[in-house]
C-alpha cells in the first residue's frame, strides 16, 4: 500500500469502527430499554394494576422479595443491605405518564411526597430517593450501589407533557405482605387531582 493511500485506509477503518459502535449501542438500547407496560416486569408474580384518568396514566406492580434481593445484590449492595430493602422497602415497580396524546393536551405533575400510604396503624408518604440517601449514608453503602439505587427509584418530582412517561421503583416503606391504601395526588394544568387505590399488598 502506498504512503498516499495509507492515511485514507486508516481513516476508513476508524469510521467503520465508529459506525459499528453506534449500531451496537442502538441495538443494545432497543433490546434493553423497558416500555411502560413492561418495565421491570420480568418474573413478577402478580398482575399489574393499571389506571387512567384526569390526564394521569399509572401502572403499579408488586415486586416479590427474592427479585428485590437479587436486583440490588446485582447492583453492589451487601446481603444485609439488600435484605433491608426487601424487608422494609415494600417495593413496587411503576410506570407513570401523561395519558394525553395531543400537543395541546395539558401537562401533569406529580410529587411522591404528597402521596399517602395508609394502614390501620399509620399514614405516611412513600420513601423517596432522598429518604433512602440518608439511610445509605448512615450505613456507608458503596457509592456504586447508592447511585444504582437512586436511579432505580422513581423521581420524587416529575412533570409530563402529553404522551410523556417514565418508569422506576417506588418504595412504600412497609413490611412484607402489609396491606395498604394508596392516595395518589397529581396536578393537571395546575388543578389538584386525587385517586385512591385500595387494598394493595407488599411483596412476599
Amino acid at each position: 500500500m502506498n504512503s498516499t493511500a495509507r492515511p485514507l485506509f486508516t481513516s476508513l477503518l476508524v469510521l467503520l469502527a465508529l459506525l459499528l459502535s453506534l449500531a451496537l449501542l442502538a441495538i443494545g438500547y432497543t433490546l434493553l430499554a423497558p416500555r411502560p407496560s413492561q418495565a421491570q416486569s420480568v418474573n413478577l408474580k402478580t398482575a399489574p394494576l393499571k389506571w387512567s384518568g384526569d390526564g394521569l396514566k399509572l401502572e403499579l406492580q408488586t415486586m416479590p422479595l427474592d427479585l428485590v434481593r437479587a436486583f440490588f445484590l446485582g447492583r453492589g449492595f451487601s446481603k444485609h443491605d439488600a435484605e433491608l430493602i426487601a424487608k422494609e422497602g415494600c417495593i413496587f415497580r411503576s410506570a407513570i405518564g401523561n395519558s394525553g396524546d395531543k400537543v395541546t393536551d395539558p401537562a401533569i405533575s406529580i410529587e411522591l411526597e404528597k402521596w399517602r400510604v395508609i394502614t390501620p396503624n399509620k399514614t405516611s408518604a412513600p420513601r423517596t430517593r432522598e429518604d433512602w440517601d440518608v439511610i445509605w449514608e448512615q450505613k456507608k453503602a458503596p457509592e456504586q450501589a447508592k447511585t444504582a439505587f437512586y436511579w432505580a427509584l422513581f423521581p420524587t418530582k416529575q412533570t409530563y407533557q402529553a404522551s410523556d412517561y417514565n418508569w422506576g421503583m417506588i418504595s412504600f416503606a412497609l413490611a412484607p405482605q402489609s396491606r395498604f391504601n394508596l392516595e395518589v395526588y397529581w396536578q393537571i394544568a395546575g388543578v389538584p387531582k386525587k385517586h385512591v387505590f385500595k387494598n394493595l399488598e407488599c411483596g412476599k
